[in-house]
């Protein structure tokens, strides 16, 4: 039985990058997934910036700009990470680039967590939701 999926091109192009000689993305990833061999020493990390990230529509509105930082602080952990949101819209972590905040997150803190919701946006003291939602109140005004 066969199944499809989608991937988006972030992610096929990191499978790309991981394939040995003819290997197919599909051979990527059952080598990967399946037969449990680690990733090549660049991992499954996206290192093209996506052509347009999660963040572009807060970019294009000019709450957000390429360069400002990211900041998500663990209290009980002690723990502080930081990314920063590149041209067009993607997020860039000590671990990679990141088209959408959640993953981004994730990848950093290693559970499942809501990166619209932690993210704050250092230079407003905002989370990534708050500005989405002025974005979005802005866009019902007009």
């Amino acid at each position: 039985m066969n199944h499809q999926i989608s991937v988006d091109d972030d992610v096929y192009q990191a499978l790309v990058r991981n394939r040995r000689g003819f290997e197919q993305p599909n051979d990527v990833l059952r080598r990967l997934l399946l037969d449990g061999e680690p990733p090549n020493a660049q991992g499954l990390v996206m290192e093209a910036i996506p052509r347009r990230g999660r963040l572009s529509a807060l970019v294009d509105a000019r709450l957000v700009a390429a360069g400002d930082q990211l900041r998500h602080e663990r209290v009980r952990k002690g723990q502080v990470v930081v990314a920063e949101i590149v041209e067009g819209g993607s997020i860039r972590t000590v671990n990679g680039l990141y088209s959408a905040p959640s993953p981004a997150l994730k990848d950093l803190v290693g559970t499942d967590i809501d990166g619209w919701h932690n993210w704050i946006h250092v230079p407003s003291g905002r989370t990534l939701r708050e500005l989405r939602s002025e974005l979005a109140l802005q866009e019902s005004r007009k």
